[in-house]
Protein backbone atom coordinates (compact mmCIF):
# COMPACT_ATOMS: atom_id res chain seq x y z
CA UNK A 1 0.00 0.00 0.00
CA UNK A 2 1.18 3.94 -0.91
CA UNK A 3 0.84 6.48 1.43
CA UNK A 4 0.33 10.58 0.76
CA UNK A 5 -0.40 12.84 2.97
CA UNK A 6 -3.21 15.01 3.25
CA UNK A 7 -2.30 17.82 1.35
CA UNK A 8 -0.89 16.03 -2.08
CA UNK A 9 -3.88 14.08 -1.63
CA UNK A 10 -6.17 17.41 -2.07
CA UNK A 11 -4.10 18.46 -4.43
CA UNK A 12 -4.48 15.14 -6.85
CA UNK A 13 -7.88 14.68 -6.13
CA UNK A 14 -8.96 18.33 -6.58
CA UNK A 15 -10.54 18.92 -2.87
CA UNK A 16 -10.03 21.34 -0.55
CA UNK A 17 -8.04 19.81 3.16
CA UNK A 18 -10.67 20.51 4.92
CA UNK A 19 -12.86 18.10 3.18
CA UNK A 20 -9.69 15.39 3.02
CA UNK A 21 -9.80 15.65 6.53
CA UNK A 22 -13.62 15.03 7.12
CA UNK A 23 -13.19 12.29 4.74
CA UNK A 24 -10.60 10.78 7.14
CA UNK A 25 -12.27 11.07 10.45
CA UNK A 26 -15.50 10.12 8.91
CA UNK A 27 -13.88 6.57 8.33
CA UNK A 28 -14.27 7.06 4.09
CA UNK A 29 -10.40 7.13 3.79
CA UNK A 30 -7.76 4.92 5.04
CA UNK A 31 -5.66 6.72 7.03
CA UNK A 32 -1.85 5.55 8.77
CA UNK A 33 -0.58 7.50 11.24
CA UNK A 34 3.46 8.20 11.29
CA UNK A 35 6.12 9.84 12.91
CA UNK A 36 7.83 12.73 10.82
CA UNK A 37 9.66 15.29 12.78
CA UNK A 38 8.96 13.60 16.31
CA UNK A 39 4.62 14.51 15.33
CA UNK A 40 2.62 11.90 14.66
CA UNK A 41 0.92 13.16 10.86
CA UNK A 42 -1.76 11.35 9.25
CA UNK A 43 -1.48 9.78 5.91
CA UNK A 44 -4.02 8.28 3.70
CA UNK A 45 -3.29 5.06 2.22
CA UNK A 46 -3.51 4.13 -1.45
CA UNK A 47 -4.57 0.66 -2.71
CA UNK A 48 -2.08 -0.25 -6.23
CA UNK A 49 -5.10 0.55 -8.11
CA UNK A 50 -5.57 4.26 -6.93
CA UNK A 51 -2.16 4.93 -6.45
CA UNK A 52 -1.65 3.96 -10.42
CA UNK A 53 -4.10 6.00 -11.06
CA UNK A 54 -2.95 9.11 -9.04
CA UNK A 55 0.32 9.11 -10.02
CA UNK A 56 -0.68 9.40 -13.75
CA UNK A 57 -0.29 6.34 -15.66
CA UNK A 58 -0.18 8.42 -19.02
CA UNK A 59 2.90 9.45 -20.23
CA UNK A 60 3.65 13.12 -20.42
CA UNK A 61 4.08 13.27 -24.01
CA UNK A 62 0.77 11.83 -24.84
CA UNK A 63 -0.88 14.94 -22.50
CA UNK A 64 -2.22 17.87 -24.04
CA UNK A 65 -0.14 21.43 -23.35
CA UNK A 66 -3.51 22.52 -21.24
CA UNK A 67 -2.68 19.42 -18.94
CA UNK A 68 0.37 20.96 -17.87
CA UNK A 69 -0.60 22.10 -14.22
CA UNK A 70 -1.58 18.38 -13.81
CA UNK A 71 1.85 17.06 -14.69
CA UNK A 72 2.97 19.88 -12.49
CA UNK A 73 1.13 19.08 -9.94
CA UNK A 74 1.79 15.12 -9.99
CA UNK A 75 5.73 15.95 -10.70
CA UNK A 76 5.15 18.10 -7.33
CA UNK A 77 3.41 15.67 -5.56
CA UNK A 78 6.31 13.31 -5.91
CA UNK A 79 8.85 15.24 -5.43
CA UNK A 80 7.78 16.39 -1.47
CA UNK A 81 7.26 12.47 -1.49
CA UNK A 82 10.70 11.98 -2.44
CA UNK A 83 11.72 14.89 -0.47
CA UNK A 84 10.53 13.29 3.06
CA UNK A 85 11.93 9.61 2.37
CA UNK A 86 14.68 11.68 1.68
CA UNK A 87 14.91 13.77 5.19
CA UNK A 88 13.98 10.16 6.98
CA UNK A 89 16.85 8.65 5.97
CA UNK A 90 19.28 11.59 6.76
CA UNK A 91 18.10 11.78 10.29
CA UNK A 92 18.60 7.95 10.48
CA UNK A 93 21.74 7.76 9.52
CA UNK A 94 22.60 10.81 11.44
CA UNK A 95 21.41 9.02 14.55
CA UNK A 96 23.34 6.17 13.68
CA UNK A 97 26.43 8.45 13.64
CA UNK A 98 25.79 9.52 16.47
CA UNK A 99 25.66 6.27 18.41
Amino acid sequence: MKTMSIKAYAVANKISIYNVVKMTKNGSLKTEIKKVDGKDEVFILLDEAQAVQESGAVPLETEKIEDYQKAYMRLKIKYDQLQQKYDTLQKTISSKKVQ
